[in-house]
């Protein structure tokens, strides 16, 4: 991860604020990215996810389990279950450090996998919220580049439940256009394989080219400003190989 443990609690504090007070403002609002949620849900599921990592992290757990206080009271107003759910998780994030041992469904079992992976819940989250408004802020440069690196490191190599992934055919190249990172992805014998920056090469079967958001927002399936050249079909296969 790229950003530091402050910058990082500081960022989900932030993201976790705007969703929620997205969601209170517009609590019908539709979310396009989940088409079965309201901005309401949105703000339960995210709360729901900060208080399960909250739960695993305090308790150093090494193995998955239910955590307490998983749904609010009132379905229709859970705008304070929100924000307390939003405090416990950054208590223990700050708490757990980035190599304490803690379970994940990845390879990578500590605190640091969670610090990361919390930031880029929190904010693609808290678009999606804003988004149903109308009215979406931009995900900080910073944030979507590492988030890139994440759905890289993690979204692409594991599965909650497990499972086997099945990678598509063909290579695609991302270039960032509001900064230098490039990242070159394929598989070859199932096997995943990054290639970054100078090691990515020039050409690819697809390119896809835009802001490091948009990057971020079109590889989580919810547009984003990018432009794509070569074969669009594998660009859009690796994009929906997203969680």
């Amino acid at each position: 991860m790229t950003l530091d443990l402050t910058t990082t609690l500081q960022h989900i504090e932030r993201n976790g604020e705007a969703l929620i007070a997205a969601a209170e403002a517009n609590p019908t609002a539709m979310v396009r990215a989940c088409t079965e949620w309201n901005a309401t849900e949105l703000a339960i599921h995210t709360t729901g996810v900060h208080r399960r990592v909250a739960h695993w992290c305090t308790g150093r757990l090494q193995k998955p389990e239910r955590w307490p206080d998983h749904e609010p009271a009132d379905l229709n107003a859970p705008w304070q279950w929100c924000r307390d759910g939003l405090d416990l998780v950054i208590a223990a994030l700050q708490d757990i450090g980035p190599e304490e041992s803690v379970w994940t469904w990845t390879d990578r079992k500590n605190g640091g996998f969670y610090h990361r992976r919390m930031l880029q819940e929190t904010a693609v989250h808290r678009w999606d919220a804003q988004d149903a408004a109308g009215t979406p802020s931009p995900i900080e440069a910073e944030v979507a580049t590492d988030g890139i690196n994440e759905l890289c490191d993690v979204g692409l190599r594991f599965r909650g439940d497990g499972s086997a992934i099945d990678y598509p055919k063909g290579d695609v190249l991302l270039e960032r256009t509001d900064g230098t990172d490039r990242w070159r992805i394929r598989a070859m014998d199932g096997t995943l394989l990054i290639a970054q920056n100078g090691d990515a090469g020039t050409s690819a079967d697809a390119t896809v080219q835009g802001h490091a958001e948009d990057l971020l927002l079109w590889f989580w399936g919810r547009g984003g400003q990018v432009t794509i050249s070569g074969n669009t079909d594998v660009a859009e296969a690796w994009a929906a190989m997203a969680p």
